[in-house]
């Protein structure tokens, strides 16, 4: 009998919402399915589907309500749930083997504590879960979904001077720092222009790509991120990312080596480097075929290996 025969089904919290975090959610439930012979089940928190239009779903999850999910969970089930779900405290009130993919530090106010296994999207995070709850996690980073991408034009094609500002996070901080940034680079750097910002969550995946592709120069102002999804997707699409680094993004971001950034709120720093990296394309170039080839490293393959090694080990426990 192997450690995973024990279990009858996995449950996934919010499998088919339509953003990041859950995608990565849903890839663990494929895992337990394809790799440990465990059926997965989506569960949905609102009215949300597969046929959404964000992404594409290789494994087609049978969907339970919340409350049917807590309904029929027993001790020989699995729970798979992102922090942001904290408030409901599964860990507290449902049997069954309970793991939390920890992939922000700011999606909760108090982290549900009583699940059997953490793990974290990054250092920062692992970092965070051990000084506040004593928490020690193993990191196992996002993916980036390289295969779905398309062919990208190349850097001397693209706009010299056009900026896609990536908007995420709380509302009056990213306002506020665009503001401010955009003050200081119209003063000093006119000629910069900025396009329409980039929603990631409301776009389909093709969709962001393209937009992703078409610019040199890509504009995060989220101050905060556990990982930071869209702005390694914009490396992986030869895209150079200029902006703060969300803290999280330290898991991949190399300033001056992969891309231009600095830490919040250092939004004078952020303007500078953008009106150096317009002002410099050949360098600019150079530090984006580096963040390319960076992104490169956070495959589905890397990502399926790792967690079919941690998930042996925690269901072994």
């Amino acid at each position: 009998m192997t450690p995973a025969s024990r279990f009858r089904r996995a449950y996934v919290i919010g499998a088919y919402l339509p953003n990041g975090g859950t995608r990565m959610a849903y890839a663990l439930g494929t895992i337990l399915e394809r790799d440990f012979g465990i059926p997965a089940v989506a569960v949905q928190v609102g009215n949300e589907s597969p046929d959404h239009g964000i992404h594409a779903y290789d494994v087609a999850m049978p969907q339970v309500t919340l409350a049917q999910m807590q309904a029929q969970i027993g001790a020989a089930d699995i729970l798979v749930v992102n922090p942001s779900f904290s408030p409901h405290q599964f860990g507290l009130r449902l049997p069954g083997f309970k793991l939390c993919y920890v992939q922000g530090f700011n999606t909760f106010a108090l982290l549900d504590q009583r699940f059997q296994h953490y793990v974290a999207a990054s250092d920062f995070v692992a970092g965070f879960l051990r000084d506040v709850y004593g928490l020690h996690a193993r990191v196992i980073a996002p993916y980036v979904e390289l295969e779905r991408m398309p062919p990208t034009a190349d850097w001397e094609s693209r706009p010299p001077l056009r900026v896609l500002p990536y908007r995420k996070g709380l509302p009056e901080v990213w306002d506020a720092s665009f503001a401010r940034m955009r003050e200081i680079v119209t003063a000093q750097a006119p000629e910069i222009e900025f396009d329409e910002a980039l929603d990631g969550g409301a776009l389909a995946q093709p969709e962001l790509f393209a937009r992703l592709g078409r610019v040199r120069h890509l504009l995060t102002l989220s101050a905060a991120e556990g990982f930071g999804l869209v702005p390694l997707e914009a490396m992986a699409m030869g895209t150079l990312v200029v902006g703060f680094d969300g803290y999280g993004g330290r898991q991949y971001m190399r300033p001056g080596e992969n891309c231009l950034v600095a830490p919040y709120p250092q939004v004078e720093r952020v303007a500078e480097n953008l009106i150096a990296a317009v002002r410099d394309p050949t360098r600019s170039a150079r530090i984006a075929q580096r963040g390319r080839e960076t992104a490169r490293g956070f495959s589905l393959a890397r990502f399926r290996q790792a967690w079919i090694e941690e998930l042996a080990r925690a269901l072994a426990m």
